[in-house]
């Protein structure tokens, strides 16, 4: 079942195949620790984002049960390869501990960072995902003031 998320004019769509990618990095045992990567789709002309698919975790990317942090250059190298499919980078994911989750101050620093840097093709927002142990939380950064706005999942 995809995922259908909002925020005003805002609206970003998770493709079910994606759902399911995300859903099986949840950090359900003591033991697991954080995974990320990138979210690849494309931006429709009356703005809806969809997301077709993710780079999951690379051997050179740190990761702890309260850390990620995308290190392995392989992550440009499948979005590159995404292009050809006409995939575009639309953002980042990674997942937390937690059953509802919430950005640590870290991530946060780390999405202003993100809108700085990045060109998210033909989208006037990047967004953020966070998966957790019984949900995914999404949030938008709006590139032309930088400001973050939490997501509501549609039902």
């Amino acid at each position: 079942m995809e995922y259908r998320y909002t925020n005003g004019g805002v609206k970003l769509v998770i493709d079910d195949n994606v759902v399911n990618k995300l859903s099986s990095f949840s950090q359900l045992f003591t033991g697991d620790v954080e995974s990320g990567g990138l979210l690849l789709g494309r931006t429709q002309i009356n703005g809806l984002t969809k997301v077709y698919d993710i780079t999951e975790p690379l051997e050179r990317d740190k990761r702890g049960r309260f850390l990620f942090k995308r290190k392995d250059k392989g992550h440009l190298e499948l979005v590159s390869q995404a292009n050809e499919r006409c995939l575009y980078f639309k953002g980042n994911w990674h997942s937390h501990p937690q059953k509802n989750p919430s950005p640590s101050w870290r991530d946060k620093v780390s999405w202003k960072r993100a809108m700085r840097e990045s060109k998210p093709g033909n989208s006037d927002y990047i967004f953020f995902l966070i998966v957790g142990t019984k949900e995914i939380k999404a949030w938008c950064g709006k590139l032309n003031n930088r400001k973050i706005y939490e997501m509501e999942l549609q039902s």
